[in-house]
């Protein structure tokens, strides 16, 4: 069992999300912000941290630069609505494990949990 770290400002999207990692047999800890999400994250030390892209305070590719200055080997999967190629490719050059789409489809999900935990689940 894995220690999840939820970063979506929207508590609809936070509630989703939980369930299916719930689902998978994983605990979970959240968090309403980037800001929140990197505290969160040096707190709890999760084994994986889903975000969000666009947040207020600190969006998802500030934290994941954050995360990467401060030390953090977290594996970051970004998940969001903007399908442009170009944020995509941005997302993974920052070191994120994955970016999975919105409307969230569960295989997507689930699958890049299981390739960013690879031998810790």
């Amino acid at each position: 069992m894995a220690l999840i770290l939820i970063v979506d400002d929207s508590s609809f999207q936070r509630r989703v999300i939980r369930r299916l990692v719930h689902q998978a047999g994983h605990e979970t800890e959240e968090a309403e912000n980037g800001r929140t999400g990197l505290e969160r994250a040096a707190t709890w030390k999760p084994d994986i941290i889903l975000t969000d892209l666009l947040m207020p305070e600190l969006g998802g590719l500030e934290l994941l630069e954050a995360l990467r200055e401060q030390g953090f080997a977290i594996p970051v999967i970004i998940i969001t609505a903007n399908i442009q190629e170009s944020v995509r490719r941005r997302c993974l050059e920052l070191g994120a494990a994955a970016v999975v789409s919105k409307p969230i489809c569960e295989d997507d999900l689930l699958t890049a949990m299981e390739e960013a935990l690879g031998d810790e689940k």
